[in-house]
């Protein structure tokens, strides 16, 4: 996994037309967030390289988790388990695009392990790659369109 994600980087780096991210017109709204600051700029080449929509993915990052890549939503007690949690079903998400903990499955089989390779870049990234491909930005709160 993580030698595909280097790949890619090496590809943008080195001719950046080669890899060209989905493109999605983002509303007018979310165009001035951006240029207003709202969002992650050290991760655009990488989201790029994912072929994700760059204004909208540098923006969930800066929403969901202040660009931090190990970011988590939930508290745990000494037993391991949650006593604080923002998700009102018992759920938590991870990582700089707040990976949800209900994607467990997802998990294991993209990133070759638990729910925490969430809190790795690379299995972020690639769980943000997956879920957009299945189901788009509506993972992240924004209505489909149509």
């Amino acid at each position: 996994m993580k030698k595909f994600f280097v790949v890619l980087f090496a590809l943008l780096v080195l001719n950046p037309t080669v890899v060209q991210a989905k493109s999605e017109v983002p509303p007018s709204w979310l165009v001035k967030r951006v240029e207003n600051g709202d969002r992650c700029r050290k991760l655009e080449p990488a989201i790029a390289a994912a072929g994700l929509p760059v204004t909208f993915f540098t923006y969930i990052a800066w929403r969901e988790s202040r660009c931090r890549v190990g970011a988590v939503n939930a508290r745990w007690n000494k037993q391991g388990k949650i006593v604080w949690t923002l998700n009102r079903n018992g759920t938590f998400d991870s990582g700089v695009f707040q990976i949800n903990s209900s994607w467990r499955t997802k998990t294991r089989e993209v990133c070759g392990g638990g729910l925490d390779r969430l809190l790795k870049w690379d299995c972020n990234l690639a769980m943000a790659v997956e879920l957009y491909s299945d189901g788009g930005l509506h993972h992240w709160g924004f209505k489909q369109k149509g």
